[in-house]
């Protein structure tokens, strides 16, 4: 399924409207030891507003023509007073970038639907749990065993590609000692594969597969405890210079500036300049597999 135009993600790799500022991220030098010491005990939060978002979107040539027509508004309503004022916004509100925006919200709200739909009935937090539980142990995570542990505490949430034909899963990750202090923090983005499949004639029918979504579900938990593992083994010094980061997903090129962190596998990483961790699966354009 792909969306002709331009498109622009206001939700790109799960920076979703309305949600709050990125916390600055940061790895104490005592998280790793005090995980390998005492294990880690696994406590998934889903988000209040739900596990399911999508990212919103918008057509380029669309933003540029309501952009237009607010600076007009606004400029016609300037010197009018209060009552200028309150007639610019209520324009804006209707038929400018606002409803543009709006517009956009309620789309990926109803886009979202039939993956939260899918997962509804999978028993959500106790299964994500389990999943990020078995992850850990896969990854190499000690396990609590006494009283004393590590407190893992993830916030994950599924963000829908603009073209819906992919997810992204973010997790919000957290070391806590057992006084409750933050040992580390990091928000980590693990892009998924496609999820669409063939009809007749190879015309995607837009059905969403339960085993299909899990499989893809699974696989970025997996590599989302993987990677968490390897920046805490890494430490908090800088890991390589800023470069431009370029690769391709499901046919859409992605260009973002940031610094190259070793992969595994299928999956290549990279460090963004807000400090998220991001994995994809797809090589990153100019670099030899040894760059990484």
């Amino acid at each position: 399924m792909k969306r002709a135009g331009l498109l622009l993600a206001i939700a790109l790799l799960g920076a979703c409207a309305g949600q709050p500022a990125v916390e600055p991220g940061f790895n104490d030098p005592a998280a790793l030891p005090y995980v390998m010491a005492h294990g880690v005990s696994i406590d998934v939060q889903v988000p209040r507003e739900g596990f399911v978002g999508a990212a919103m979107v918008i057509d380029a040539k669309t933003a540029a023509a309501a952009s237009q027509t607010s600076d007009s508004v606004a400029r016609g309503g300037a010197g009018a007073g209060l009552i200028g004022l309150l007639v610019v916004s209520a324009i804006n509100s209707r038929i400018g970038a606002g409803a543009l925006e709006r517009d956009a919200r309620e789309n990926a709200q109803k886009d979202a639907r039939p993956m939260a739909d899918l997962l509804a009935n999978e028993a959500l937090g106790e299964r994500l749990r389990a999943r990020y539980r078995l992850a850990s142990q896969t990854a190499g995570l000690a396990q609590a065993q006494g009283s004393v542990s590590a407190r893992l505490l993830i916030e994950p949430h599924l963000v829908l590609s603009a073209d819906r034909d992919s997810f992204v899963l973010i997790s919000r990750v957290q070391v806590q000692d057992i006084a409750g202090s933050t040992l580390y923090r990091r928000r980590i983005a693990v892009v998924g594969q496609t999820l669409r499949s063939c009809g007749a004639q190879c015309i995607d029918d837009g059905r969403l597969e339960l085993n299909k979504v899990n499989d893809q579900l699974q696989q970025c938990i997996d590599e989302t405890l993987r990677t968490l593992l390897a920046d805490l083994q890494a430490g908090e010094g800088v890991v390589g210079e800023e470069q431009t980061v370029r690769y391709v997903l499901d046919g859409h090129r992605v260009v973002e500036r940031g610094r190259l962190l070793p992969g595994t596998g299928l999956y290549h990483r990279y460090r963004d300049l807000d400090g998220a961790l991001k994995s994809v699966p797809a090589p990153f354009e100019g670099i030899a597999a040894g760059g990484q």
